[in-house]
């Protein structure tokens, strides 16, 4: 049998440990490897980051190692769709294969600008944006020392996230991509996304605003599995 990694990126603000559940729902010919970024979770105290580009730059020594093993995959949510899609092609740039398949959510397609700056905003107004949002405990805003901790992260990763600006090139991607969103995060077009390979581009929705991913999860591994089979990714 042949066994797939599959890197996960996280979403503006969160540590790897948000998709722990999701090795359970996992296959045993899929091997989930989480994707930290610096200055959360395990990587608590490295310094910030404030670009995709840099995120990108930062954490490919963390997949490289597990290239060799055969093929991989990549999941991003919001904020880690874009770092996926840009590691995409920064790992076909070095030589290595791409992915068997991109899996992407919460997020409109790299070309598509995003008119946002709420980072910019005053905190307080920041955090009722974020509160908004839903998918945070509703005692993290009310804990000052949680609140120290995590807000710089936060305002980093949305500084990354509304400050991405796609760089358009010669080929695109020629791994399918597989879009899930959420009927009431936004209105953008999924399959925009299509623009970006010369494969099959698909889209789910489902109920649920920013962080339906959580309520479907399930689901959603669901349909990684299935179409990982589809692709020729993993074989059981």
């Amino acid at each position: 049998m042949t066994r797939l990694n599959l890197f996960f990126f996280p979403y503006a603000g969160a540590s790897a440990s948000v998709y722990e559940r999701w090795t359970s729902l996992l296959p045993s010919s899929i091997r989930l490897v989480t994707v930290e970024l610096p200055g959360r979770g395990r990587r608590f105290g490295e310094p910030l980051l404030t670009s995709v580009e840099e995120m990108v730059e930062n954490v490919q020594h963390l997949l490289i190692p597990h290239l060799d093993c055969g093929p991989y995959a990549l999941f991003g949510h919001s904020l880690g769709s874009v770092i996926a899609y840009e590691m995409s092609h920064k790992l076909d740039s070095m030589g290595y294969p791409q992915p068997a398949h991109l899996f992407v959510s919460g997020r409109s397609a790299p070309h598509v600008l995003e008119d946002k700056n709420i980072h910019q905003l005053p905190d307080d107004q920041f955090l009722a944006k974020i509160q908004a949002l839903g998918g945070t405990p509703p005692q993290f805003f009310e804990n000052e020392q949680l609140l120290s901790l995590f807000l710089p992260i936060l305002k980093s990763d949305y500084k990354a996230s509304e400050n991405y600006r796609f760089n358009e090139r010669r080929q695109r991607l020629s791994c399918g991509i597989t879009v899930f969103s959420g009927l009431q995060d936004g209105d953008y077009d999924p399959l925009q996304w299509s623009e970006h390979t010369t494969n099959r581009c698909e889209a789910f929705n489902y109920e649920g605003g920013h962080f339906f991913l959580h309520e479907h999860a399930e689901h959603l591994v669901g349909k990684i599995h299935s179409r990982l089979l589809q692709r020729g990714g993993i074989a059981e």
